[in-house]
């Protein structure tokens, strides 16, 4: 299930201008005084910057529109708030990252009440949506992860799975897309334990090296847990551990170059900012929009980093 650039880069970049020109039409950019609300889960990684920067540029085509940026702080309560708020001020489209699938819904009602509608980027389950980016995107990224982590150890040997102490749809999707991924392995699970940021992941993964000496592979399920498994392999000198997981910030290329990273699944915030926020203008000009978009999965290694940074981060 490996993504590289070459054909696969240039069939991403085909698949994406088509999904660009299902969501944009062929109408002109004028717009009015429309104001996107864009409920972000956190402002702390790449990932996050990145997509509010494409969703503010996309609004920047339309004369007149502008964007209202929440940010969760990763706390539900705080994101339910931040939505409730965007209501409140009557924003006309609203675009939602999610901290917490189910703790949002309250928020989404009450938009829906109102009459804004709402752009998920990542499914939210019981939710009332105009359409839904990266869909299936969570399982993907975490099948190919998986995938790669199993091709790096041969299918063999002691692993480690980094999650969460809570559950979440986003991540449960992901676990299960890994699972998939290495069933039928002689992979054996030895240990499986949070890890929320950088500090508490690198703490956590010193202290299964300890414990598992014999360590094959360790799998994370998003950003701050890979930087974190990597600095903890740093600091122990284990170039013999293979590293997979979700995401592909820069500070994350910058580790599989450098040999502390085997690969990850990237995601494409520009894709997603772009395909969100021209559904949301698409559905104010009265155009139609589809009931989802994908974006496909790319993963990056140390033979494609390169040319991936480019695609993922390159203007």
């Amino acid at each position: 299930m490996r993504r590289t650039t070459g054909v696969a880069g240039r069939a991403f970049q085909l698949l994406l201008t088509v999904s660009l020109l299902t969501v944009c039409g062929t109408g002109n950019a004028a717009g009015t005084d429309w104001t996107i609300g864009l409920s972000m889960h956190f402002m702390r990684d790449d990932y996050a910057v990145r997509l509010a920067e494409t969703i503010r540029s996309v609004a920047a085509e339309h004369p007149g529109a502008r964007v209202i940026v929440t940010d969760a702080n990763q706390t539900a309560a705080k994101q339910l708030s931040d939505v409730e708020n965007l209501v409140v001020q009557g924003v006309d489209a609203l675009i939602i990252v999610p901290i917490d699938e189910k703790a949002i819904l309250p928020g989404i009602r009450k938009a829906n009440a109102r009459g804004i509608p709402v752009i998920a980027i990542t499914r939210i389950p019981g939710a009332n949506v105009l359409t839904t980016i990266a869909t299936n995107g969570d399982y993907a990224n975490g099948k190919a992860s998986g995938e790669l982590l199993r091709e790096a150890t041969g299918g063999r040997g002691k692993i480690a799975m980094i999650g969460i102490a809570y559950n979440l749809w986003r991540i449960d999707e992901r676990e299960r897309g890994f699972q998939d991924a290495i069933a039928g392995s002689d992979l054996e699970v030895v240990a499986r334990q949070a890890g929320d940021d950088q500090a508490r992941t690198q703490d956590v993964v010193a202290g299964i090296l300890v414990a598992h000496p014999d360590l094959a592979g360790i799998w994370c399920t998003f950003s701050n847990q890979v930087v974190g498994a990597a600095d903890a392999l740093r600091m122990t000198g284990r170039k013999d551990v293979a590293l997979t997981g979700i995401d592909a910030d820069t500070s994350i290329i910058e580790r599989i170059k450098s040999g502390w990273v085997t690969g990850t699944a990237a995601q494409f915030p520009r894709a997603q900012g772009r395909l969100a926020a021209e559904a949301a203008f698409r559905h104010l000009q009265g155009e139609p929009v589809a009931e989802s978009y994908e974006v496909p999965v790319g993963l990056v290694t140390r033979a494609n980093a390169d040319a991936m940074s480019e695609e993922i981060w390159g203007e």
